[in-house]
């Protein structure tokens, strides 16, 4: 948390940063609560439940990339908005103020595709890359020539400062771009 507060401490004319009084806190006054995953790591998420229901606050999720698994048990929960905690803090404070009206950006792999720059069907290659698709099944998937997927490879690789394939992979996965099967398992395994 003091890491958290020190990181966001150079914006105080766009947000306040107060920590909870404990867990189960109304959070009165509270527009978004950042909430660390450690906590279903340690707990049984019962914490989780509570903010996300009983709390006026929008929950953002905040997790360390390596732990998809934890990031999908907080959206089978009711989650509706996870940031990696390798974010820089502009940008995490870009979708603090995001989350404090109402708007998410759905999918986890759209949030780091937006950060990095890259445009939504760019996202969307590099999500099926991620998932191990070929060039010639990303590109049968996505209606798209072979000439115009590499091209948004090439364009892909430029903006997240990549030069090979494997590293895309690395890239996307440190990012939150996890596999759509890993997801809806852990998700469902969650619920239970």
């Amino acid at each position: 948390m003091r890491g958290l507060t020190a990181m966001l401490a150079d914006y105080p004319d766009r947000l306040v940063v107060t920590a909870l009084p404990a867990v189960r806190s109304k959070a009165t006054g509270v527009d978004v609560i950042v909430y660390d995953t450690l906590g279903l790591y340690r707990g049984d998420g019962s914490d989780l439940a509570h903010l996300l229901r009983e709390t006026g606050g929008e929950v953002l999720i905040f997790s360390r990339d390596v732990r998809p698994d934890l990031r999908a048990k907080a959206y089978a929960m009711g989650a509706k908005a996870w940031v990696s905690m390798s974010v820089h803090a502009g940008d995490l404070v870009h979708i603090i103020e995001l989350a404090a009206e109402g708007q998410y950006i759905d999918e986890q792999e759209d949030q780091a595709g937006t950060l990095a720059g890259l445009t939504t069907r760019e996202t969307e290659v590099l999500a099926l890359i991620t998932q191990g698709l070929s060039n010639k099944e990303v590109a049968k998937k996505l209606v798209l020539s072979i000439n115009t997927l590499k091209s948004h490879i090439r364009q892909i690789y430029s903006k997240i400062e990549v030069e090979t394939r494997s590293q895309a992979v690395s890239w996307a996965i440190t990012h939150g771009f996890a596999p759509k099967d890993e997801i809806a398992r852990d998700s469902d395994a969650s619920v239970i």
